[in-house]
Parts: C-alpha cells; structure tokens; sequence
C-alpha cells in the first residue's frame, strides 16, 4: 500500500516533486516557511490538483478515484481547522464516518475509540463554540481518525496542542502506524521529528532537498544548507535536542 507523487508541479510552489511513501511509516514533511509542504499535502490528500504530474494511491491515479472512496481511504487534516457549524465533540467526530455505510455499531464503536484516544470523552457534549484552540484541534483530528483511514495526512497536528498532548498524538499516531496506516505530517519541530519519524522529506523552495531517516535527511549540514541556520544536535538516539 503506496502514496506517491509523480513529477507534481504547482505554480510557484512545487516543482517535479517525486516520492513514494510506504504504509506502516510516520512519514515527516518539514522545510522553512514558503517551501511547499502544506501543498504536497494538499495534492497527496486529493484536495489541490497540480497543473502537471500526478498523486497515486496504490499506483492508481487519486483524480480517478470515487470520491467515496478516497475518503474511505485517506483522512486529512488541514492547517487551519475550522468547524462549520457548533457541533458537539461527538457529532464533530462522527462526521468522520459519513463515508461509510458499516452501520450503527460500527459507526459507534469508531467515534469512541477516536475519542478515547485523543482523551476527549469529558468533552464529548462540550460545543465546537466552547473549546479551546488545542480542544479544537482534538476534536478534529478525532473526526479523521473515526474515519479510520488506511492514510492520515495532517497538516501542523502539534501547533496547538500543549507538550503533554504532543507526545500523546505521537505516540497514538506511532501506534497507527504499527498498525499499518500510513501517517504522513508536516512539521515544524525538527526535534519532535528526529526522534518520532521513520522518514523525513525536506523541501526547500518547492523541491525535495532530502529524503530518507531522520539522521540523514536532518543532518546538520542539510539544516544549515536549507534553513540557513547553523545547528547542532545533542544526545543520544530518540532523545535527541537541537541546539541552535
């Protein structure tokens, strides 16, 4: 079970990005401000078509997939989460499962195991209105994850969520992964990703500038080459801090 990208051009943002990324990984897409990460996403996800080359799932064109069934089979989670109407967590969360037709139990059973993982069930009546940016941030990704996508692509998951709730998205979306989904997120935190990502893609300026562990693709040279920063890591494996 593949994603991948062939040749994907978009104006101003993406040039001839080539990438085939695995189920059963926490893949990592990072860069400075500007680079195209967010529209890989976008164009990995079936959301934004690029002008040439083509997104593939399974070696099948996403633009000639059923949307149906590309909704089934990747959940997305944009940067900027908005909740259109004043939902409860609950409801919020069960729109996720407007793709399926597995009926009443199985819808159930997916909205609570969704809220039980992202720790939401003392919020489950709570009002979108009534949350705070990181609850809302909760309570969205819970809606991607009631899907139960063979691909969760999430957009900055971490900004709003406080170091406690961090880590335990990492660890849930580890265990997706272990599960055989394919995770694929942008991110910031070059440290959270050195020590939680199986592969790391680094774009600068619209380009892959590297692909491949996180101990290659963030090295030190390939930080100082592409965020112009000069940059150290410290201690040991999985543990690891940046100084900068």
């Amino acid at each position: 079970m593949t994603l991948g990208a062939h040749d994907l051009t978009l104006a101003g943002r993406l040039s001839d990005v080539s990438l085939s990324l695995c189920a059963g990984e926490v893949t990592a897409i990072c860069g400075p401000n500007g680079a195209g990460k967010s529209s890989l996403l976008s164009c990995l996800a079936g959301i934004l078509a690029p002008q040439s080359g083509k997104a593939v799932l399974d070696d099948r064109p996403l633009a000639d997939l059923p949307p149906r069934d590309r909704a089934r089979a990747i959940g997305y989670l944009p940067q900027q989460g908005e909740v259109a109407w004043d939902l409860s967590v609950e409801s919020l969360a069960g729109l996720g499962r407007l793709p399926w037709d597995a009926g009443i139990e199985a819808d159930r059973a997916a909205v609570e195991a969704a809220l039980a993982a992202l720790e939401l069930d003392a919020l489950r009546l709570r009002r979108a209105s009534a949350l705070s940016g990181g609850e809302r941030a909760r309570a969205l990704l819970a809606r991607v994850l009631a899907g139960e996508p063979r691909w969760l692509l999430a957009d900055e998951p971490l900004a709003n969520l406080d170091l406690a709730h961090q880590l335990a998205l990492l660890a849930r979306l580890r265990a997706l992964a272990g599960q055989g989904a394919g995770v694929v997120l942008v991110m910031h935190d070059l440290a959270q990703v050195m020590n939680h990502a199986d592969r790391v893609v680094v774009l600068d300026r619209g380009r892959v500038a590297a692909d491949g562990p996180p101990e290659t693709a963030l090295s030190e040279a390939v930080i100082e080459r592409v965020w112009k920063v000069s940059a150290r890591w410290l201690g040991d494996a999985g543990q690891r801090a940046l100084l900068v």
